[in-house]
């Protein structure tokens, strides 16, 4: 009698647990290549043969749950292997679109803050810009003239009349009239209230703002692209004195060239005072403060330190307040050396060696009055202190801060270089993993108390540039731009102003 053939029942493909185990890990597996060749801060050798693992586990995976001859105890081995490369890939991924998140943030925002406000001292009753209809309003057009012609425009709507208006070219004149009760308020220029503080220290506590109005405008694309892993280039790093919202348009309180040679890793810092007396092209080819500049926005402090010292500046990076401190805890600290001991803000520094944490480096590098050299060692402390960031960044021991450090750095500055040009840099220096070399420099000049400044309105303390001191700074940056060792140069050009200190 024939025996008869019991054919095994396949199960059909879609009820079939291991199939979705599968496809969960092939739609993390594509999404990891995707992100990483969208991301792209992997250099091409790695990238290929991170996709090359991953395929392959994949296949794995998929020969595990689906295949013919695998044994149920292997499956289920499988599926466990599958849920923990899943964890792994799913933390990949995260990282990525983290990364991915955060150079959009920081070279993808082209536009600027300006704030404009209502300001009346603190007795004053009114509550809002209809309780000041009939009152006198105070105006000073230094700054961004089509924003403040907003900001009025919108004031009278808010009055729901014509308002009366005196127009001021001092801020001394505009804020002695409102402490003197001449007039009743003032319509301020955010950006320019750091002058309305050099005449009466304690504005900010004597007076209140009333309403602000917020108007965002795009800036103007002045970049000057170069191929940044094999052609040398010039960052303006410009530090405004705000905290809060990096976009915020204020003084330029931090003036630096940092010249970058890729091919020697040499980085050169030229520190500028912020009270260098130049010409600038956004006041009329008036000379006023290099300060002053941040008030009519970046593309002024790049073109006015362009035209002074004759270079191309390639791209900027925009700092504040908050940006020193987030960037610094993120990192967990800085190593910054002094050479003295000196107290600043509540903060005790030593002479050597000071590891300091985000409020104190912002300390560190803002304190001039117990410095000797003033505004100038304040300079050559904001360049220790970038030192320490660079220094702290290129090292291996960021990874375990990863993602604190990019949510710290997306938000806390602002650059026109593009995000490929950032990732290409990235990449090179995953690709060798070698070490740069940072150099510092500074330019001097000499303290002038009674000099006209356009923005003020009236004489103010300027430093007169020694062209001498700008003349040898750009000779150092070509230097850097030409691949020549500079170390013992720069030394040089400190101690030559040093002594002229």
């Amino acid at each position: 009698m024939a025996k008869k053939i019991h054919k095994t029942k396949k199960t059909p493909l879609l009820k079939n647990v291991g199939f979705y185990f599968v496809l969960l890990y092939a739609i993390l597996t594509l999404g990891m290549i995707v992100q990483i060749f969208t991301v792209n801060v992997i250099p091409m050798k790695y990238a290929m043969i991170v996709c090359v693992i991953l395929l392959l586990l994949l296949l794995g995976m998929y020969y595990l749950q689906l295949g013919k001859k695998v044994n149920k105890v292997n499956k289920v081995l499988g599926k466990i292997l599958i849920v923990i490369l899943a964890v792994f890939l799913g933390v990949g991924n995260w990282y990525l679109f983290k990364t991915g998140s955060a150079f959009s943030r920081m070279t993808g925002d082209d536009t600027q803050t300006s704030v404009v406000s209502v300001v009346v001292m603190k007795e004053n009753k009114a509550e809002s810009i209809k309780d000041l209809k009939n009152s006198k309003f105070g105006l000073t057009k230094t700054g961004t003239q089509d924003i403040m012609e907003k900001g009025l425009a919108d004031i009278k709507k808010d009055a729901g009349q014509e308002i009366t208006t005196v127009d001021y070219k001092s801020y001394k004149t505009i804020a002695d009239d409102l402490y003197d009760g001449k007039i009743d308020a003032i319509i301020m220029d955010e950006a320019t209230r750091s002058l309305f503080e050099d005449n009466h220290s304690k504005f900010d506590l004597e007076t209140r703002i009333v309403k602000s109005y917020k108007y965002k405008t795009s800036t103007k694309d002045i970049s000057k692209n170069v191929d940044v892993t094999s052609e040398p280039f010039n960052v303006y790093i410009t530090g405004i004195d705000t905290y809060g919202t990096i976009s915020t348009v204020s003084r330029s309180d931090v003036n630096m060239i940092a010249t970058v040679n890729p091919k020697t890793h040499q980085v050169l810092l030229t520190s500028i005072p912020r009270d260098y007396y130049v010409p600038q092209p956004c006041q009329g080819g008036q000379t006023d403060k290099l300060t002053h500049t941040g008030i009519f926005g970046v593309d002024c402090t790049v073109e006015t330190v362009e035209n002074y010292f004759g270079i191309d500046i390639n791209y900027y990076v925009r700092v504040n307040f908050s940006s020193v401190e987030n960037i610094v805890d993120a990192l967990g600290g800085i190593n910054v050396d002094s050479p003295i001991a000196f107290n600043a803000l509540g903060y005790s520094f030593s002479a050597g060696t000071n590891s300091l944490n985000g409020k104190e480096a912002l300390a560190f590098s803002r304190e001039r009055y117990s410095l000797g050299g003033g505004d100038r060692d304040r300079g050559k402390n904001q360049m220790r202190v970038i030192t320490g960031i660079i220094n702290k960044a290129i090292s291996p021991s960021i990874i375990t801060n990863y993602t604190s450090i990019l949510d710290a750095v997306s938000g806390s500055f602002q650059t026109n270089m593009s995000n490929s040009e950032m990732t290409s840099l990235i990449k090179m220096q995953i690709n060798d993993m070698s070490g740069w070399d940072i150099e510092q420099i500074s330019v001097n000049g000499t303290g002038n108390a009674s000099a006209w400044s356009p923005a003020n309105g009236f004489n103010s303390w300027v430093m007169e540039p020694n062209v001498n001191t700008v003349k040898r700074a750009v000779e150092v940056i070509k230097k850097v731009e030409n691949g020549e060792d500079v170390k013992a140069l720069a030394q040089q050009v400190m101690e030559e102003n040093t002594a002229d200190e």
